[in-house]
């Protein structure tokens, strides 16, 4: 009789070994898919970060060639204040005339078309990359200097719950 009680202990010992092996190996599957997951967010946050950081840089490079180059006319800045002109960005026409900027805030009223936001001595323009955007101010100081902020969007709907913003400014 002593036998099978020593048997009946036993196999309960085996039962007790399996359960808490399964909970520790479900235990760290779901660590290993939590982590996973977090990789996922913060690279896809990555890259639309990226990409906004690339619309500003090309909207400052747009900008600076047609300040600098100006192929239409070499004597004279395309952003110059006392003339209205127009550029090419992206195969995009954009205006450089003159309005006036509310606030001096560069904000787009349709972020769906290129087109001239205000300026009198700043020029304040948008350039549409696809989905993603860049709004661009130029101003063109009285001691001859030229002051470039162009700040790129990965989405150009405003509302947008991951919208990433990078800004480059330059002064030459």
């Amino acid at each position: 009789m002593m036998k099978n009680k020593i048997k009946k202990s036993n196999s309960g010992f085996a039962l007790l070994v399996s359960i808490v092996t399964t909970g520790i190996l479900l235990l760290i599957s779901f660590v290993v898919a939590d982590v996973a997951f977090k990789q996922l967010i913060i690279s896809s946050a990555y890259q639309s970060s990226q990409q906004a950081f690339y619309m500003a840089d090309s909207g400052m490079e747009c900008a600076q060639y047609w300040d600098v180059k100006n192929p239409n006319n070499t004597t004279i800045s395309a952003f110059a204040t006392s003339t209205a002109g127009s550029i090419l960005c992206n195969g995009q026409n954009v205006n450089t005339g003159s309005e006036s900027v509310a606030n001096g805030n560069p904000v787009a009223t349709n972020p769906q078309q290129s087109s001239v936001i205000g300026g009198t001595s700043p020029s304040i323009f948008q350039i549409n990359f696809g989905n993603s955007c860049a709004i661009v101010l130029v101003t063109k100081n009285a001691d001859g200097t030229t002051k470039i902020d162009s700040h790129g969007y990965n989405t150009c709907d405003s509302s947008a719950g991951r919208r990433y913003e990078r800004g480059i400014t330059t002064t030459y």
